[in-house]
């Protein structure tokens, strides 16, 4: 049974957000959409959604119906790459826009607020996560998702609306392009040239962003209201693992520079994602392993280098 029937969506021109869009719909869901500019929302869907355009300073300014909104999914983000991470000017402007995403929840009435955390608030973990530890952010990225939680936290109750919390794990798939460690590690080796790495001996969890999809609008019809959700595999590998994996599909015998960069060694933090409370209360199962879905991202940038 779909317990999700109409909902809102912010951040649908992101990375994840397209691909939580796509999912859905897929579902049958209906979608109303905010976004800065529309002209970001894949043409083909246009028709399919009801778009918002708007600055989240304006959302309470905005026409949007009150018409049974089962949840309400804030994925909108400003500085998730680069220097911009640290950019505390606009790592602090995301604070409002999360308190106006959740303010016009209310006003909508909708049922359910989920937002999204991420790995970077737990930078320093050395096991598997557990959120009822103090977070350990290294940049001002992931202090400012700690800081939008707690914010979320006091207002949902204080506006009596259920509050989700899902923190997303390292996510890999077809239109990322921030150089991580999978873009990294697969456009230089389908440019032939060699990658250059610390000893890789950290565990880590990659998940398909389309798993990572699946799983919020599982934890948008099932969640419980004031949890937070680990969304992982559950399968921890080391990333010199994941690199040879990749490396492999590629062509087995190109290079790969592991332990070359001595500066890098020293950075032995893991990256596992605890998922056991998002299998047991929405039955998440991962479908598409990292084999299948490396093969498809794989595969997104070979033909982007040819266009």
């Amino acid at each position: 049974m779909n317990y999700l029937k109409k909902v809102i969506l912010t951040g649908a021109s992101g990375f994840i957000g397209k691909w939580l869009l796509n999912d859905l719909l897929s579902a049958g869901i209906d979608v109303t959409v905010i976004v800065r500019d529309k002209r970001k929302i894949n043409i083909d869907l246009c028709d399919k959604v009801h778009i918002y355009e708007s600055e989240y300073c304006d959302y309470d300014k905005l026409s949007i119906p009150q018409d049974s909104y089962d949840a309400f999914f804030h994925l909108a983000w400003q500085g998730v790459a680069g220097e911009s991470k640290n950019d505390l000017v606009i790592q602090t402007e995301n604070i409002g826009m999360s308190v106006a995403s959740l303010s016009l929840a209310k006003r909508l009435q909708c049922k359910k607020f989920i937002a999204t955390g991420t790995v970077a608030e737990y930078a320093y973990c050395e096991k598997i996560m557990d959120f009822s530890q103090k977070q350990t952010p290294n940049d001002i990225y992931g202090a400012m998702k700690i800081s939008v939680y707690y914010v979320l936290s006091v207002l949902s109750r204080r506006e009596e609306i259920d509050f989700i919390w899902a923190v997303l794990p390292s996510t890999y798939g077809e239109g990322r392009n921030n150089n991580n460690i999978i873009t990294y590690t697969i456009q230089k080796l389908l440019r032939g040239e060699k990658p250059l790495y610390g000893n890789l001996t950290q565990l880590w969890d990659f998940l398909y962003v389309k798993e990572v999809a699946r799983a919020l609008r599982l934890i948008g019809e099932y969640g419980i209201s004031g949890k937070i959700y680990g969304v992982g595999s559950g399968q921890y590998r080391t990333l010199r693992d994941y690199v040879y994996t990749i490396r492999d599909i590629i062509d087995e015998h190109l290079e790969l520079g592991i332990g070359e960069l001595m500066e890098m060694t020293q950075r032995s933090n893991s990256s596992c994602v605890g998922n056991y409370d998002l299998i047991k209360d929405t039955g998440f199962k991962v479908e598409i392993g990292f084999e299948q879905g490396i093969k498809y991202t794989i595969d997104y940038y070979k033909n982007k280098m040819r266009k």
